[in-house]
């Protein structure tokens, strides 16, 4: 793997795992589209490592003070227990996904073709909840019947082309949660999220021989650095946007993505 290819690749992880358009998508259909040869699974795992380092450092105040929290300390212990709590319960459903069928799914969705044409339900998904809420976002907390929706929300997206972020965002959003806390608390649950799939990974690469080169520290540094800025910047877009514009860009993406394909 070359240089070009490491950095563009982290590039589109950094952007992808928290834009809602699909990191998993995006990482199967941009190589074919290039004529690249498929990464390792290690490569992909040191990519995944770089946005959960970015996503934990973004978090970071957030985090410790859920830590704190946990233990009885800080400004508030009833409400980061909760909130614990309620990630945990949005934790769940994904975790058992991910055991019972991720593999499954991988395998059936790892031809660029079916990663392209799933990015139109992400695309249905942003747009069904935009409709939903055509009247205006709404201003309810998460509770733990609204993080068990948004936990079988995130088990949806183990199909490759399902973005994580856009399903969980869109499943608060319809539940009446505003953009930002809908976003804020797919962010935090993609930590568990992230977490766990890598961990999922790490038997399958150990022992693998795999050498950490130039190329791959300038993949795992663009994911990290773009994953971090790719947080910030759409924490700030909600709070006067909507989805839409994304939606938009999956549709044209998957539409020229199939066509460019199937020449």
């Amino acid at each position: 793997m070359d240089w070009l290819e490491s950095i563009v690749l982290g590039i589109v992880q950094g952007l992808t795992e928290f834009l809602p358009v699909s990191s998993s998508g995006h990482l199967v259909v941009v190589p074919a589209l290039f004529g690249w040869d498929d990464q390792s699974l290690t490569f992909d795992l040191i990519l995944h490592l770089g946005t959960l380092i970015a996503v934990v450092l973004a978090f970071r105040r957030d985090l410790l003070a859920l830590l704190v929290g946990l233990f009885g300390r800080g400004d508030d212990p009833a409400a980061a227990r909760r909130t614990i709590g309620l990630l945990l319960i949005g934790s769940i459903p994904a975790g058992i996904a991910g055991l019972a069928f991720g593999g499954f799914f991988e395998e059936r969705f790892s031809d660029p073709v079916a990663s392209a044409a799933s990015l139109y339900v992400t695309a249905a998904i942003l747009l069904g909840a935009e409709w939903v809420i055509r009247r205006g976002e709404g201003t309810a907390a998460i509770d733990a019947r609204r993080a068990g929706v948004i936990g079988l929300a995130q088990a949806v997206a183990i199909l490759p082309g399902v973005s994580r972020s856009g399903s969980t965002i869109a499943a608060g959003l319809v539940q009446g949660v505003s953009r930002e806390s809908a976003t804020r608390f797919s962010f935090l649950l993609s930590i568990p999220a992230i977490a766990g799939a890598i961990l999922t990974q790490v038997p399958d690469v150990a022992g693998g021989g795999f050498t950490i080169t130039g190329p791959v520290v300038a993949g795992f540094l663009a994911a990290f650095a773009v994953g971090w800025l790719a947080i910030a910047w759409l924490l700030r877009y909600v709070r006067t946007h909507s989805f839409v514009v994304f939606a938009a860009y999956l549709v044209v993406f998957a539409t020229v993505s199939l066509v460019v394909l199937a020449a």
